[in-house]
């Protein structure tokens, strides 16, 4: 059994817990919810772009022939590109690249076809609270909401540690609001502690590992950057040579051949080329090693005679990265298949509940104190962004099959569209008179913009439910999932509709009904008449 903690301790811990909840705890919620949906990014990629949704070209014309179509446009040779093979054998090829300070972001086909769709970017990007437009700040600051976490659910754990036995299955349905809130959160608490610890560990340790390494390069690593770069990431580009001659090295084939004879089993998925067609150039091939567990590695070759320069991958010699592999592999569930995302997906909503729920305990141990303005604020706010995300990301989805697809701004209008439902749902909230109809309200929105999205997605593909061409299983299941997640959302504002008017009418009810005094005058009054009138 465990040891009871002091009042001291116990009360220290608990606004620790409270505090560190309340004050990230929105944020964390937006990106648990759109990580959870990112577990199914290959997918979401693959129903958002068309060109996706067809056979790969590029076993037919090869590597080298690939990346000279992709930049037979570039008006100069660029320093750096990179260059994403299509996965599974099914879309196109990607190239990026940067040239006299444009950048050239596009697809592989018959020429190059500018992307038009970051719909899966953005909600991935969104998961970690990365924009290009904001920077790093809002990047660490996730990764500081997820030290905030692993302290909330340390100290959760130490104050609910001697009866959390019991907590891990009472559930209260018919009790007070309050009750019913505690036990879900302590609930479903208890069974994801180990996916959120984690993930809150492992999202802090991407963010931060990069801030840590500059530190530790002069006593630990003795000043050399590369080796603290390779230490960390398994390879390094402080030591790359300056720009030289013009030069005709090995083709992709060629240099992709070297790095499958170096790592037997490797399947390369990303290239990056430095100072391309010059004898100072180098190739990195980013993959996965078949049949090993986390096996990403990656394999640095000269360009010019194909020369092996470095190795980082599993059971290579002088691999350093094993770790991060796995740290990695477990933050992106790499393993386990769809099963397992199913189940990471279940466990981040249920992370959702028990943020939401915690701050109404919050406001419920201060039911005293509601009118005050910080917890009005945080009642609204909880409405707002809690039921809003869910609105913003369908109306994203909306506008990603109602824009034209070949609409140059369509990136940057249906991220204006996320930001600006968004931003609606948390004013209204803050504007509603009605702060109960809100949850409801804004669910049933979620609903009703969504349904109509997979009927929307056959006008860009045939290869969805609603679409008339040959089905692709990626494409239907993410329409699936859509009505079946518009349903959902419709059904649980109908039921908390259906609960607030319970709630609702006995409260009407006396309201309607007469004061006591005056139901005891009345009685007087008329036994007097009644009285009267006989005499």
């Amino acid at each position: 059994m465990a040891k009871k903690l002091s009042r001291h301790a116990f009360t220290t811990f608990w606004d620790v817990h409270a505090w560190a909840g309340v004050i990230g705890g929105l944020l964390l919620y937006v990106m648990f919810l759109s990580g959870a949906i990112t577990l199914f990014r290959r997918q979401l990629a693959v129903w958002e772009e068309p060109l996706t949704q067809q056979r790969s070209s590029v076993e037919q014309v090869g590597l080298q022939a690939t990346l000279d179509q992709g930049l037979a446009a570039a008006p100069a040779a660029p320093e750096q590109l990179w260059l994403d093979l299509p996965e599974d054998g099914l879309g196109a090829a990607r190239i990026l690249y940067f040239s006299q300070g444009e950048q050239t972001l596009a697809w592989i086909h018959e020429g190059l076809v500018p992307e038009r769709e970051r719909l899966s970017e953005f909600l991935y990007e969104l998961h970690y609270l990365w924009h290009r437009a904001t920077g790093v700040w809002l990047f660490y600051l996730a990764g500081l909401l997820c030290a905030a976490l692993l302290l909330a659910l340390a100290t959760g754990v130490l104050i609910h540690l001697k009866d959390i036995v019991p907590q891990f299955h009472r559930f209260r349905p018919d009790g007070k609001r309050r009750f019913v809130w505690s036990d879900m959160h302590k609930v479903l608490g208890v069974m994801g502690l180990p996916f959120q610890v984690m993930y809150a560990y492992t999202g802090a340790f991407f963010v931060f590992l990069g801030v840590l390494v500059q530190p530790f390069t002069g006593p630990v690593f003795g000043g050399d950057a590369a080796q603290a770069d390779r230490a960390a990431w398994g390879a390094s580009y402080v030591e790359e040579p300056a720009p030289g001659a013009p030069a005709r090295g090995l083709t992709l084939d060629e240099l992709t051949a070297r790095a499958r004879a170096a790592v037997p089993r490797f399947v390369p998925e990303r290239y990056r080329i430095r100072h391309h067609g010059l004898d100072s150039g180098t190739v990195d091939i980013r993959g996965s090693v078949e049949g090993v567990p986390f096996g990403r590695g990656i394999v640095r070759l000269r360009a010019l005679d194909g020369v092996v320069l470095s190795v980082d991958a599993p059971g290579a010699k002088g691999a350093r990265s094993s770790l991060i592999r796995w740290i990695y592999g477990l933050h992106l569930a790499e393993f386990g298949g769809i099963t397992l995302r199913v189940l990471f997906f279940v466990l981040a909503v249920m992370t959702c509940a028990t943020i939401l729920t915690g701050n109404w305990i919050w406001l419920a141990r201060r039911e005293a104190r509601r009118e005050s303005l910080g917890n009005r604020l945080l009642a609204r706010l909880t409405a707002g962004f809690g039921a809003g995300t869910l609105v913003a990301i369908a109306a994203l989805l909306l506008a990603s099959r109602a824009f034209p697809l070949d609409w140059a701004g369509r990136t940057t209008a249906e991220e204006l569209t996320f930001l600006a439902a968004l931003g609606l749902c948390v004013a209204w909230a803050l504007a509603a008179r009605d702060g109960g109809s809100l949850w409801w309200r804004q669910l049933g929105l979620a609903g009703l913009l969504l349904l109509p999205v997979p009927a929307l997605a056959a006008r860009w593909s045939g290869a969805g439910l609603f679409g008339a061409g040959p089905k692709l299983a990626a494409v239907v299941a993410v329409d699936v999932a859509l009505l079946l997640t518009a349903a959902a959302l419709c059904a649980s504002a109908l039921a908390l509709r259906r609960a607030a008017s319970r709630r609702a009418a006995p409260r009407q009810a006396a309201q309607d009904e007469p004061p006591a005094s005056l139901a005891h005058g009345g009685a007087g009054l008329m036994a007097r008449g009644h009285t009267a009138s006989h005499g």
